[in-house]
Order: C-alpha cells, then structure tokens, then sequence
C-alpha cells in the first residue's frame, strides 16, 4: 500500500474517534451535571459557634457547651468576642466542659481581678508597702499621670498563658484544633479587630481588656481593648470562615432601662453597650440556634457567683436540646465533621534552649534572671515558670512580666516580656482607730535612686500622732544589701491606774538606722546594724520630767520571717521575729544617773492552722525578756494594751481586755489564740483569747504569778480600703466590756 493511502487512512480513524468522543461527552453531559449537583446537595454544611462578651455572665457559655458535647454536635469553627474569647480560645484548643468548670472554679476571681499577686512572692521590705493604699498614681518624668486601667491584668493573662501553653505550636488560630477567631475594638479609631493569629492567651486577653479596668493590649502594633465595645456578637466574622450554620450562645441583656442604672458595674455595661447594639440585632438575625440565658440580677462583674451562671447556661441550652439534637443528627448523617478529642491539657514541663528578655531599659537583665531563677539548656516544669514570673512581679520593678514561647528545633524558646515600672508611685490611704484615731497616709515610693534595684519608700503621716519616715534600701538578693531609715514622730498616751487617768505623756523622737540584711526567698530576712535615737518624753503633770531630748546609741540584730498570705484576715502562715539589742545611753544630762547600758530579747511568733475552707485558728506568742539589773529607756520597754498593730516601737503588744500603753515592764509573756470564721463572702468573726504577765523584775513575775486575761469578740469585713473591725473584750484587769474601732489599712 502506498504511504500516502496510509496517511489518509490513519486520518480518517482519528477523526472517527474524536468525534465519537465529542458525541458521547454532548450526550453524557446533562448527567455529569447532575451528579455534580447531587454530590454538592450532599456534602455536610458547616457548623460555627458564636460566644458573646459579657463578663462573669460568659461563665454561662460553659454550661451551653456541656449540653452542645451532649447534644453531639461537632462543629467547625468557633468564635467570640471578650468572655466569649475566654471559652472559645480553651474550647478551640480541646478543653471540655467540665474541665472548664474546674478551671473556673478554682480561681480566687477577687485576687486575679485585682492583680493581687500571692503574699509569699513579694519581697518583705513590700510586704508592708503592699497593702497601705486606697489608690496610686504613677509618676513619669517628673509628672503624675493617670493608668491607662486601674490593673495591668498580670494574672489574668499568667492564668491564659498557662492553660494556653500547648498552643504555641499554632502560629494561625485556624490550624488549632478547632479554627478559632476573637474580637478586639482598636483603641484610635475604634474599628473592630479580627484576631485569628499570634499569641493566642495574648488574644483572648486584647479581646476581654475592659476599658479604663484593664491596661490596653498592644498587638503588632495596634492598641487593643475590649473587643465588645464594638462587636460582642462576631457572627459575620464566623459566617465569614466558612460556616453555614451558626448557633449562638448570647448573655448580653440589651440596654439597661434608668431604674436598673443603680451600680457603676450597670453604668459601664450601658456605655459600652451604645456602640454594638446595632451589630447585635444583625448577629440575632444571622443565627439560626439563638441561645440568650436569663441572668437574672448578675452583672458583668459577679464573678463570685460562677456555679450558679454556669447551671443558668445549661438550662437555656437545654431548653433548646431537642433542635440542638435534631441538627446534630442532620448532620452527622453526612459523615465525616470534627472528631477532635476533648482531653486538653496545659504543658507539664519544656525544654527551654534558649531565652530571649525583651522590654529591659533601666533595670539590670541580671537582676530579672536573679528573680526567675531559672535559666536556658534545661527542663522547666511550668509551675516553675509561673513561680519566676511573679516573683519577677512581686519586686515591684515591673508593671508586667508576661512569657510565651516560640517553637525551637530543640524545645521552645522562652521570651520573657517586661514593662517596667514608672520611676515613682504616689500613694495615699486612710486610716482609724480607737487607739491613734484618724489619720491620712500620703506615700511617694520610687526605683532605681542612685543605684540600679535600690527602694525609696516616703511616708508622711498626718494626723494626731503625725509621722514623717524615709527608707531606702539597695537590694542585692542573696547577697547582702545595705540599708538606710529616718523617722520623726510624736505620740501621746495615757498612763492608768485601773479605770483612772492619772497621767499623760507625749514624746517626740527622731531617729536614724543603717543596716546590712540578706533576704532569703522573699520570706525571710536576717538584718543588722545600728541606729540613733534623740528623744524627748514628758508628761502634763511633771513639766520637768524629760524636758529636755535625750539621746541613745542601739546595736541590733533581726531575723525575721513572714509567710502570711495575705495581710488581712490571714487564712494561712507564719510570722517570725527574734530580735537582740543593746542600748547605750550617750545623754550628758538628768537620765545618765537613771538608765543603763541594756541588753534586750523579743521573740514574736504567730500562725494561722486552717480547720475548714472557711475557718481558721490563730496562734501565737511573744517572749521580752532584759538581762537583770540593767534599765533601759522607756521606750524600749515592753508595753502591752489596746489593739493596734502599728509597730512605733519594737515592744508594743496588742492584747485583749487592756487600754492602749496599760501594763508596762521588762519581762514579758504573752500567749494569744482565736478562732476566724469567714462566715459570708468578705464578712468575718473571730473569737479572741489573750493570756500574759509582765513585770519589770523576772523573780517577782514568777514568783507572784497573776496572768492577765483578755477576751474579745470581733466583727471584720475585707473592704478596698482595708479591714473594717469592730470589737467588743474585756479582762480580769479592767471592770465592764471595751470597745475598738478600726477602718482600714494599717500603716
């Protein structure tokens, strides 16, 4: 056969197939649209769930979820905005509702509210400097300025970081086990912030930071607060990811009508609530499962009432158990869907290979690692993370250390963020009691003075036992620092016999004190050093006595201890304090031929035993003892009576049943014991024994053994401005019932 024969003939089957081929596709294709349109009408919708703002009240989105895991749905993305962001970020990354439940649970909500940080990780010099004032103001470059927010909200974000920690492997939220997104509101031009990426405890922190309660959230750049100022209820935003079908969980109440305007809480809720009402009915609308729980009186700040938010969030979700179970059964009949586990957890321990310190300016890297105590090239346990931060914290050199971590070949990368504290704080607080009356605190406390992690503490007391003191110290840790103490004061009491008044005194001292101390975990404390004291003591009835100042040279050594957990109504802990010194008279006038040269010892020793999550018992002791047959000035001698615990001098004892300054002497031995029961939220009762003798000569002390009994009974409530007591007591010394009055901090 010829090639051109060939050619034509293989010419032709080509064309008879390619048209063949046409045909058969002209045919087939109505049916292949169809089956495209069968397999897209049966592919399983998208399942998004919404979680609004709303403060405590979003405690209710937990007990919503409960009945959602029961329900069996399975959804596919999640958002929410503020307390919504708090519940979605732990939801989205695998935690269950009962997990939830105990997480809230056990959170002390006051203290976490309030950045108030364990007593234990404060240093002890703070201790006493931490709970003094009713408000503070910071002061930068030479001039008071407002925060930004009355808290930082240090603990809050600790809290996120650490139920969080796992999460540092997803750099976008919607890798997360369930794709997740929350709302911020941008602090210059009020838009709303779509967080879906990052830190993901920094977002859900940005996202509740209320306004003027917490300090902004800085995030690349853009200042963030509450994302519910603009956009409680993100449905759009979740609609936007990909989901079809949206249920929603909504604790917002609308407008409050002028009668329900009763509180500041309610007030706050109505002015952040003007901006977003318009976006909430467009989110109602676009929800097709609308879960709106009764809250009935709780408010954006009942935190304390989190059971009883949580049960009211499942019985509205489980009003609507039927549609919810009918949805969940659609669509689990299309297969397939989220079968993520619900068993998260937060990280036990990293391998940290290195750590990056960022935010340092005027405050050593040295004296930050000295306070983390931890370091690179090791394993880390969390709890020891957490540990190193607040006593980071605690030093008062930062207004917050915050940590995440950064994927690393070898374990993580542990950044640890600082925002160092301002130069200065101004403070003030008020005071009274029966014993001192009214006074007025005013407290200037400034960092780094001369010498990088030196303390500068000023307090001016004023009121009808003024005070003016300074105190600075350079804090070197564990190694020893140096110390420096002025104060001048005036105090006047009376001197009784029994019920009669038969004498009043007034001294004016003014004194000066160098010491050295070491400190040991910011609990324990050893102190020497000297001090001088030039003092007048007279009385209205001999103008001569003391009319002139004396003066006194002292040698001291102090170990002390304080593991109390708070200063107020303590639940737990100890304080210990054992003090030796000598006094030498250096006057050269009328006391030279009265006092001498005196060696002195006081032990003080106090605990509190919890018997009950509500009760407490408290004990303790002090022991005063000067070695025979020396006299010293009288203000070093031992002096029990009345209830105060401000500490003018060393030898002051409160004790029950006796007037303020009542019994004095140079041997002492006091036992004191009570029963604290916390019987309603901040309310207290506390039932109060005393038992002591005193006497200015050992051998007649014991060989007239007659103790003094006090009793009392008090009333307390833990209020912002401090303790609020009221007591009645009584003793073997004095005939009828007292009565001591206090209102506030101590200082």
């Amino acid at each position: 056969m010829k090639p051109s024969n060939l050619n034509f003939e293989f010419n032709y089957i080509k064309s008879f197939y390619l048209t063949l081929f046409l045909l058969l596709v002209t045919l087939m294709w109505p049916y292949l649209l169809l089956a495209q349109q069968v397999d897209s009408a049966q592919k399983r919708p998208k399942l998004g769930l919404v979680l609004s703002g709303g403060g405590a009240k979003g405690f209710a989105h937990i007990g919503a979820i409960k009945v959602f895991e029961e329900a069996g749905l399975k959804f596919d993305y999640v958002g929410g905005t503020s307390m919504g962001s708090i519940i979605g970020g732990l939801y989205a990354l695998g935690y269950n509702s009962d997990e939830m439940m105990r997480i809230i649970s056990n959170q002390n909500w006051s203290h976490l509210l309030s950045d108030r940080i364990p007593r234990r990780y404060i240093p002890i010099e703070e201790k006493y400097n931490a709970d003094r004032f009713v408000t503070t103001f910071p002061f930068r470059k030479r001039k008071i300025q407002l925060r930004q927010g009355l808290y930082s909200g240090e603990m809050i974000d600790l809290l996120l970081a650490h139920y969080t920690s796992q999460a540092y492997l997803y750099d976008s939220f919607s890798d997360l086990p369930l794709p997740f997104l929350c709302i911020g509101t941008n602090l210059e031009d009020g838009s709303s912030v779509i967080l879906d990426k990052g830190i993901l405890h920094q977002a859900m922190r940005a996202s509740m930071s209320i306004p003027s309660y917490f300090t902004p959230i800085n995030i690349d750049g853009t200042v963030l607060v509450d994302g519910g100022v603009v956009n409680n209820y993100p449905v759009q935003e979740v609609r936007d990811m990909g989901a079809d079908i949206i249920v929603g969980v909504d604790v917002q109440a609308g407008l409050h009508r002028r009668e329900q305007l009763t509180s500041m809480t309610k007030i706050m809720e109505q002015i952040t609530a003007f901006h977003r009402t318009k976006a909430n009915i467009l989110g109602k609308e676009k929800t097709d499962i609308y879960i709106n729980p009764e809250m009935g009186g709780f408010d954006m700040m009942s935190f304390d009432a989190n059971d009883t938010i949580i049960k009211l969030g499942e019985a509205a979700a489980r009003r609507e158990l039927p549609r919810l179970k009918k949805l969940a059964d659609s669509l689990n009949a299309f297969g397939g869907g989220n079968d993520r586990k619900l068993d998260a957890k937060p990280l036990d321990s990293v391998f940290v290979a290195s750590i990056q310190y960022r935010g340092l300016k005027n405050v050593s890297r040295s004296f930050l690692e000295g306070a983390l105590q931890f370091e690179a090239r090791e394993w880390i346990h969390m709890d020891e993370i957490t540990s190193g931060i607040l006593s980071a914290y605690g030093s008062g050199f930062f207004e917050s250390v915050k940590y995440h971590f950064l994927p690393d070949i070898e374990g993580v990368v542990l950044v640890i963020e600082v925002d160092e504290a301002s130069s200065g704080i101004l403070g003030a607080g008020i005071h009274y009691d029966s014993d001192y009356k009214v006074a007025l605190l005013l407290n200037a406390t400034f960092k780094n003075v001369l010498y990088k992690g030196s303390k500068l503490f000023i307090d001016l007391n004023l009121g009808e036992n003024s005070r003016l003191s300074a105190f600075y110290l350079i804090d070197r840790g564990r190694k020893p620092g140096l110390g420096f103490k002025f104060s001048t004061f005036s105090l006047q009491f009376n001197d009784y016999d029994k019920d009669i008044i038969v004498d009043v005194f007034n001294t004016n001292q003014n004194k000066v004190e160098v010491f050295t101390q070491v400190s040991r975990r910011k609990t324990l404390q050893f102190r020497t050093g000297f001090e001088y004291e030039y003092i007048k003591l007279d009385t209205k009835l001999d103008g001569a006595f003391g009319a002139d100042y004396n003066s006194y040279f002292s040698l001291f050594a102090n170990w002390m201890a304080d593991t109390y957990d708070r200063s107020s109504f303590p639940t737990r802990g100890i304080q210990f304090n054992l003090k030796a010194k000598y006094i030498i008279p250096v006057a050269q006038n009328w006391d030279e031929n009265i006092f001498s040269n005196a060696l002195m010892f006081q032990l003080k020793f106090n605990k509190n035993t919890p018997l009950s999550p509500r009760s407490t018992l408290q004990s303790g002791f002090f022991a005063g003892f000067t070695i025979k047959d020396n006299l010293p000035p009288p203000q070093h001698w031992f002096i029990l009576g009345g209830q105060s615990q401000n500490t003018y001098y060393d030898g002051f004892i409160p004790f029950y049943g006796l007037r303020f300054i009542e019994e004095a002497g140079l041997y002492t031995l006091v036992g004191n014991f009570a029963w604290q029961y916390n019987f309603h939220r901040k309310l207290y009762l506390s039932l109060k024994l005393n038992l002591g003798v005193i006497d200015s000569d050992f051998e007649d002390m014991v060989k007239n053994f007659n103790p003094i009994v006090g009793v009392g009974v008090a009333l307390g409530y833990d209020s912002f401005i401090g303790p609020i007591e009221v007591s009645l007591m009584g003793s073997n010394q004095n005939d009828g019932i007292m009565s001591f009055v206090n209102i506030g901090y101590w200082f």
